[in-house]
């Protein structure tokens, strides 16, 4: 297309096919991000129920003293444990909703 000053510049329509081939990897990318926070959130979450189990187990334990009273320093870690997944989970949390309002942002530019 040529211009007033001589030059020529690419059509509308080559420029929407560029825009929308670049905003659909944005998309797959933002989507493989979105599935391995995912994958990482389950993981997690499933390690979390699994100590949380285990430190109740342990905590009943001790109060029927069927356990030595050095097991409140396995309950103590796995507390610790149990807080970490909370706040790892909190940031994942955070990470996704920040994925999801790119993807957002990435659709509205194709629409």
């Amino acid at each position: 297309m040529a211009s007033l000053f001589g030059f020529k510049t690419r059509s509308p329509e080559r420029d929407r096919d560029t825009d929308r081939e670049r905003l659909a990897r944005l998309s797959a990318f933002l989507g493989e991000m979105a599935d391995q926070i995912a994958a990482e959130r389950s993981g997690l979450e499933r390690r979390y129920r699994e100590a949380s189990t285990n430190a109740g187990f342990l905590a009943d334990a001790m109060e029927n003293e069927e356990v030595s009273a050095g097991s409140s320093h396995r309950l103590d870690a796995m507390t610790d444990d149990m807080l970490n997944y909370e706040r790892r989970l909190a940031a994942l949390s955070r990470q996704i909703g920040v994925v999801e309002d790119l993807r957002a942002r990435a659709q509205a530019l194709l629409d």
